[in-house]
């Protein structure tokens, strides 16, 4: 089996990464480089470890830098973050749970909706009053009872009902304690007042009166936009400028990644192909770049009449069907060519968005055939291969012929096994390929082929970061 340097390097990560990619070691990570940080919003050390897909942190601004170095060692990857300051966003895959996990940093507290233009002095003290809480550090009870009702208040304008048996919960831990009590009330009176009062706030949490505190907010946010108009103003601006320009920022500085599907008949090419779209992260887009119509994810309108057409005329035995048989064969092939050229301008656009493309079937396949010896055919090959992009990444889903034909049934096990070898074959000529075993069960294959493609990314976005 032919392997790349490519492959030899991503496996290397692989293997690294599949043994620290548990939340516990993020914390115990974060916390040997010396990290001044908090989780923000509830924490709950055994929800985080079996279901966790975001995680909410408060850092201190000077740490920022080393977390991201420490988080990138982890596997994750810093996704651009335009237009939705003061947030940073690191996401990883972790291939043994199959699941994504998502740090949402910030270095300041900012509230707003829809943009996050108010700022509260509450960070420090945030930072400074952090408990320790199993493997992590956590709010107090007074910040995290006042920086989860800003949230519901003025992010959200929604008390969702997690947030309310929360606020609930922390309410009554403050009426039992005065010291805490006090602090949430100095705090209140310190950014919400006149607006709104702690006990206002206290007796509306006690008595559900969710609604009753919801009607305040326009004057929440009219107090804070007061008090600081030029700043808030700038931000709004700002923030809303940085999201219209996104499509441009991502074209000049952010690609996303093209990744070509091989595999023989019956590996599950096209089953993968369909998850990869679906993921949640992911949300790749396919694009089916053989010649089977009825696969077609991205085409053109003629090519279904072309096809019957051209199909309909085989058997006609008059000298006229011929010869416009013959032309429609002459169109059909400038259709095909025009099709590619449009499937791959419609591949490079996704990436100048800055998202994923999956080639299902690419131009590799028709590698496995001899060249043609005729001069016109040869030419209508190079035509149909100059229309298709390289991808940045190629991978090659490989099986033994017995057991393909196990799969599907078709063809013969001596012929698929033919074919699987002429794919492995490729590996000499495709330097960015690299090869997984399709004998695994689905979902294991999934898993390591979406790893697969979020290395590459990482490995990608370090490489241009180094760049720039």
């Amino acid at each position: 089996m032919y392997k790349s340097s490519l492959q030899d390097s991503l496996e290397i990560t692989r293997a690294g990464q599949d043994a620290q990619s548990t939340i516990d070691e993020i914390f115990h990570a974060l916390d040997a480089a010396g990290i001044v940080y908090c989780v923000l919003r509830e924490y709950d050390e055994a929800r985080l470890a079996e279901s966790a897909t975001e995680i909410d942190l408060l850092v201190s601004p000077g740490h920022l830098p080393l977390l991201t170095e420490v988080v990138a060692a982890k596997g994750f990857v810093e996704l651009p973050r335009w237009g939705h300051e003061p947030h940073y966003f690191f996401v990883a895959y972790d291939k043994a749970r199959g699941s994504w996990l998502k740090l949402d940093v910030v270095t300041e507290l900012c509230y707003g909706k829809p943009f996050r233009q108010f700022r509260i002095e509450l960070a420090e003290n945030c930072l400074n009053d952090r408990r320790r809480q199993g493997q992590a550090y956590a709010l107090s009870p007074e910040n995290e009872l006042i920086t989860l009702f800003l949230h519901c208040l003025l992010d959200k304008a929604d008390f969702q009902p997690k947030h309310r048996v929360r606020l609930q919960a922390l309410r009554s831990a403050a009426a039992r304690d005065q010291k805490i009590n006090q602090r949430i009330a100095t705090e209140i009176q310190r950014y919400l007042s006149p607006a709104l009062k702690w006990s206002a706030i206290a007796e509306a949490i006690e008595t559900q009166g969710w609604q009753s505190l919801l009607n305040e907010r326009g004057g929440v946010v009219a107090q804070f936009f007061q008090r600081a108009p030029i700043r808030s103003a700038w931000r709004t601006q700002r923030t809303r400028a940085l999201r219209m320009l996104r499509p441009l920022l991502f074209a000049l500085r952010r690609r996303g990644l093209a990744i070509a599907l091989l595999a023989p008949d019956g590996a599950g090419k096209s089953t993968l192909a369909a998850h990869l779209s679906r993921d949640h992260y992911l949300r790749a887009r396919l694009i089916y770049m053989g010649t089977n119509i009825s696969a077609s994810t991205v085409g053109l309108p003629t090519t279904r009449w072309l096809h019957e057409r051209i199909k309909n005329g085989y058997g006609r035995v008059t000298l006229l069907p011929k010869l416009i048989l013959v032309l429609l064969k002459g169109v059909g092939f400038v259709n095909r060519l025009v099709e590619q050229w449009y499937r791959s301008f419609m591949a490079i656009y996704h990436k100048l968005r800055g998202r994923f493309v999956v080639y299902d079937r690419y131009v590799y396949d028709s590698w496995l055939v001899p060249r043609a010896t005729v001069s016109i055919k040869r030419m209508k090959r190079w035509l149909l291969e100059a229309a298709c992009p390289e991808p940045d990444l190629v991978i090659l889903l490989d099986a033994p012929g017995n057991l393909l034909f196990e799969r599907k049934g078709e063809h013969s096990p001596e012929w698929l096994e033919k074919q699987r070898q002429g794919y492995l074959r490729l590996a000499e000529r495709v330097p960015q390929m690299i090869i997984v075993d399709a004998q695994q069960e689905a979902e294991a294959l999934r898993r390591e082929v979406i790893s697969l493609i979020w290395n590459c990314y990482g490995r990608q976005r370090c490489e241009r970061s180094s760049e720039d």
